[in-house]
This record gives C-alpha cells, sequence and structure tokens, in this order.
C-alpha cells in the first residue's frame, strides 16, 4: 500500500519537447536582453566621455577651426601688442559673422594707468599693457592718494620682450667683447640715451636693473639717476635715434621689439647689446577686472590661451613667447631672459620720479658773526659754504627754483630771517645768476647772534603756505652753531610746531646741515626727524662742499637715503 503524504504535491512527469523549445527560448532571450543592456551602458559612456571632450576642447579648437569666443569683449592693448592680439582675434573667428563683438582699442599703457589710478570706471573687459608693471603702477598711485580703482586681476603672461643696449656695431662690438651689462652703465663706462621711464616700460625694467647692479644703495643710485636723467627723451623711438646719431660711443635703452621695429627702415643700423649681468625682460599680462561676469572672464581666457600659443603670431611681432623662448633664438642673440618683476619696477618708477621732479628749495642760511670764523690760513667758515653753495646750485635743474634767506638775529627789527632772492627758475638765467652772486656775497650779510628756531618755523610755514604740487618742496638749513635767541621758541616749541605742520600729502621736510664742532647736531636731527628730512655735519673744511652737494642731490630719497 502506497502512502502518501498530507497536502504533499504530486510529482510531475519530464517535460515535453515543445515545452524544452519555449524554456529555450526563454534563456536565450534574457542573454540578449542583458548583452544589449551592456552595450547601451557602453555606449552611453562613450558618447559622454566625447562630448565632455568635445566640449572641454572646443575653445581650444576654436583658434584653428575658426570659432568663436564665448561672448563680445572690450580689449585695451598696448601699440605695441595690438596689432599681434588683432591677428588672434582673427583667427579664433575666421571668417564667420555670427561670433559676438570683440573690440580692440590702441591706448598707451601709461595712459590707461593713470586713468584707472584717478579712480576712472575701465572701459574695458580685458587689458593688455606692455608689462605687468602697469596695473601694479596703477594700484600704487590709487593707494597712494586714497583713490578707490577698479579691482585689477592680473592674469598669466603671454608674451615677453627683453631690454637689451643698442648701439652702432662698432659700439656694440667692444661692449660685447668687454662682457658689458647695466654694471657698465653704472659705472658710467658708456652714455645712455633712457626713453622716459613714466611712459616705457622698459626704462623702469632698466632703473630695476640699476638698482641691482649697485646693489641696493640709496646714495649710488640716486648719483645714476639724476646723472641719467640729462639723457632722457620721450619714446624709444628717440632713444634709438638719438644713439645712431651720437658722436661718441652711446647705447639707447629699449626692448629687442622697439629695435626690430626700428631696423626696418633704419638709415643708421643698430643692434642689440644683451646685458651680460641682468637681461630683464617685460612681461605681457592679460588683465581683467575682478567684477566681470563668468562669461566674460571665460572669454579672456580662452582669448589668453590662444594669444600665448600663437608664437607665430607675437614673433612677427618682435615678441617672445611666456618663458622668454624664440624660435630662432641664434637670430635673437640670447637665451630666455628674466622677467622683471613688476611690483619692484612700480616701485623703482616711483623712485625715478621723487629723485627726478623739480625741486622748490629756499636755501636758509646761518650768517651769524661765528661764520667769520678762519677754518684754514685763508679761508673762513663763510668762504668755504660760498663755494660750496654755488656748486650747489649747479647741481639742480633747470626746472628747479630756488629761493635764498639768510638768518641770524634782529635782522628786520625783532624778526630774525630775512628774504634776500624771492622764488624763481633756475631756467631763468637772470634769476640763476643773481642766485649765485647773492651765494658769493653772503659774508656781507654776517653779524649777530644765531636765531636759528624761529627762523626754521618762518621758513617751514612759508614754504607750507606756498607749497607747489608736483616739486619737492623743502628748506636747505646751514649752520655753524647753537640757538641763541632767548626770547623766542625752545627746542620742544619748535618740534611740536613743526609736527603740527607736517601733512604727508603736503609734505616739505627740513635738509640740515652743521659745519664743525660747535654746531647743536642733535638739535638739528631733531628738527630733521619732525619734518621727515636729513641731518648731515661737516666736520673738516674740506667736507663742506662734498655734505652740501650730497645733501642737495639725496633731497629725493630722504629719509631712507642710507
Amino acid at each position: 500500500m502506497v502512502r502518501t503524504q498530507p497536502h504533499a504535491p504530486a510529482r510531475r512527469s519530464a517535460p515535453t519537447r515543445a515545452e524544452a523549445r519555449a524554456a529555450q527560448q526563454r534563456r536565450r532571450s534574457v542573454i540578449l536582453i542583458a548583452v544589449i543592456a551592456v552595450l547601451v551602458v557602453a555606449l552611453t559612456a562613450v558618447l559622454g566621455t566625447v562630448i565632455v571632450r568635445g566640449a572641454g576642447e572646443a575653445e581650444q579648437a576654436s583658434a584653428s577651426t575658426g570659432g568663436c569666443l564665448p561672448s563680445s569683449l572690450r580689449i585695451t592693448a598696448d601699440p605695441d601688442v595690438s596689432a599681434a592680439i588683432g591677428a588672434v582675434v582673427a583667427d579664433l573667428t575666421g571668417s564667420r559673422t555670427d561670433c559676438p563683438k570683440v573690440t580692440i582699442r590702441a591706448e598707451e599703457s601709461s595712459v590707461t594707468a593713470t586713468t584707472l589710478a584717478s579712480g576712472a570706471a575701465a572701459d574695458f573687459d580685458v587689458w593688455v599693457p606692455d608689462s605687468g608693471m602697469w596695473p601694479a603702477r596703477a594700484k600704487g598711485q590709487a593707494e597712494l592718494t586714497g583713490t578707490t580703482a577698479a579691482d585689477l586681476v592680473v592674469g598669466d603672461v603671454v608674451a615677453t620682450t627683453p631690454v637689451v643696449f643698442a648701439a652702432t656695431g662698432a659700439t656694440a662690438q667692444a661692449l660685447v667683447a668687454e662682457g658689458a651689462g647695466f654694471a657698465t652703465l653704472a659705472g658710467r663706462g658708456v652714455a645712455a640715451v633712457l626713453p622716459d621711464p613714466a611712459t616705457v616700460a622698459a626704462s623702469s625694467a632698466a632703473l630695476l636693473a640699476l638698482q641691482n647692479a649697485v646693489a641696493g644703495d640709496a646714495r649710488a643710485f640716486t648719483g645714476l639717476v639724476l646723472g641719467l636723467d640729462t639723457g632722457v627723451v620721450a619714446t624709444a623711438s628717440d632713444a634709438l635715434t638719438a644713439a645712431a646719431a651720437a658722436a661718441t660711443p652711446t647705447v639707447a635703452v629699449t626692448t629687442e621689439q622697439a629695435l626690430l621695429e626700428y631696423a626696418a627702415d633704419a638709415r643708421t643700423p643698430l643692434v642689440p647689446v644683451y646685458p651680460a649681468d641682468f637681461t630683464p625682460a617685460i612681461d605681457i599680462p592679460v588683465v581683467t577686472l575682478a567684477e566681470a561676469s563668468d562669461e566674460t572672464t571665460s572669454a579672456a581666457e580662452v582669448l589668453a590661451r590662444a594669444v600665448g600659443e600663437a608664437t607665430d603670431h607675437l614673433e612677427e611681432h618682435g615678441l617672445r613667447d611666456a618663458a622668454g623662448n624664440v624660435s630662432d633664438s641664434a637670430a635673437r642673440g640670447t637665451a630666455a631672459p628674466e622677467v622683471s618683476d613688476s611690483a619692484n619696477q612700480a616701485e623703482v618708477l616711483r623712485t625715478w620720479q621723487v629723485l627726478t621732479a623739480p625741486s622748490r628749495m629756499l636755501s636758509l642760511n646761518d650768517v651769524s658773526g661765528s661764520m667769520l670764523q678762519p677754518v684754514t690760513t685763508d679761508m673762513r667758515r663763510i668762504d668755504l659754504f660760498e663755494q660750496a653753495a654755488v656748486r650747489a646750485i649747479d647741481s639742480l635743474s633747470a626746472e628747479s627754483s630756488l629761493a635764498t634767506w639768510v638768518f641770524s638775529s634782529r635782522r628786520i627789527g625783532g624778526q630774525d630771517w630775512q628774504e634776500i632772492v624771492p622764488f624763481g627758475p633756475l631756467g631763468d638765467a637772470a634769476h640763476k645768476q643773481r642766485t649765485i652772486d647773492t651765494a658769493n656775497g653772503l659774508d656781507a650779510f654776517v653779524g649777530g647772534g644765531t636765531g636759528l628756531y624761529d627762523s626754521v618755523l618762518a621758513a617751514v610755514q612759508y614754504m607750507r603756505e606756498t607749497y607747489v604740487p608736483g616739486q619737492i618742496n623743502l628748506v636747505l638749513l646751514n649752520t655753524d652753531g647753537v640757538n641763541e635767541d632767548d626770547e623766542g621758541l625752545d627746542l620742544p616749541g619748535l618740534i611740536s610746531e613743526l609736527e603740527r605742520l607736517r601733512d604727508p600729502a603736503k609734505p616739505v621736510a627740513v635738509i640740515a646741515i652743521g659745519y664743525g664742532p660747535d654746531t647743536d647736531q642733535a638739535a638739528l636731527e631733531q628738527i630733521a626727524a619732525a619734518t621727515d628730512g636729513a641731518a648731515y655735519q661737516a666736520f673738516q673744511p674740506t667736507d663742506i662742499s662734498t655734505v652740501l652737494i650730497d645733501a642737495v642731490t639725496q633731497r629725493g630719497c630722504r629719509p631712507n637715503c642710507g
């Protein structure tokens, strides 16, 4: 007897042949669907990669395929780089007429920087100056005057050009043979013509190299600046023309690009001398505004990449790539130069302008009785000072103006000081001669005690009341003694008044020189410190001329002349 388990299912018999074929078909369908799914996923991944890559590389490919910039751009470019920028933009857009509009306006970088420093709104989306120094200059000038200027973003350098000395063949051959460099200019080994550093970036880069050549010595650099100032011309073209016409060995400080442009039409050929010690390069960045839209920023980035990669256009316009390389380095004569530091370049330009600014100097001269004391068998203190004063006058530029006061005690009633020659420009031959004649005849005014403190305060007050912007306003104090006016100010009272009058926006420095061992040098140093000036002392008779001329020529770097 066969027993079955309660509720147990009955066992089926083997499947029929039809059922087996149906099952096999179902298995094949499942496999096919799985394969198709895998293929779809793989194809999607491949297509996604291609699409993403295409989106990322479309901008880079546009330079060669005639694509468009992501948005319109207003470009302001220095004239030295605007043609190269125009060629790159033309490549980007090709012959298409449906691209966003791109305009290029050529403007001197110094003009753009000055406009920005004034607080005026930027009228560009992209600025391509001929040096990264100019954005630093605009920022520094705005900060100096307390002006709110456009916030600039200085992008990557896209091109460069080295600073060179341009000279005739014979001069260049001699300079190369001796390994000439900026140290040669510092040592006055050759005459130099400098384009105006206020407008030509190559000149400020050269000044920075000169500062390095004298190891940052402020006095030595000041002497160089004042010597170079006499050879400054307006433009790079003027400098090259002057070097070509010079009768004695002379170099023009310029860029490789400017020299290549000059050579195209030059009657007298000039060749580059690449300085052996420092070879600074002018860096050319792409500058945008911090407030720019994402679309504008993206377009600027595409432009910057395109310019940086367009070495053919850069070289066609006399420029090198961002690294300072050129395809035919043998033809250009030097390896990649070192890009000049933009911030330091801007600072050295500011120093140059301070040092070369016209002086407005009130010469306040001690004519108390002690100035008649002999210092040699045939010379008195006043005699030595007179000779030094004439030399100092001759060291000032024709644009400077000078007034002469004397002081002792009670010269006019109870007043200790007296104006002898009023202010006038040294470019006026009659005024200069009158000033020199007065300096030669100071002994005629000698007599009385030393009313030092009241006279110093009167001179500083006068200079503040008649302050002339754009000039170095200062008082040059010459004395051989101590204050002897018991009825006037004492030293603490004078210092308090000078500090009250101090105005960083309208500085009036006192450059004080003490002659001989009887001078109250401590008082002179306090007076100088209260006016951001400087104090000197001449112990020996032979020091007088050196110290006076040194004080006059250091007028621009005080109080940090070293």
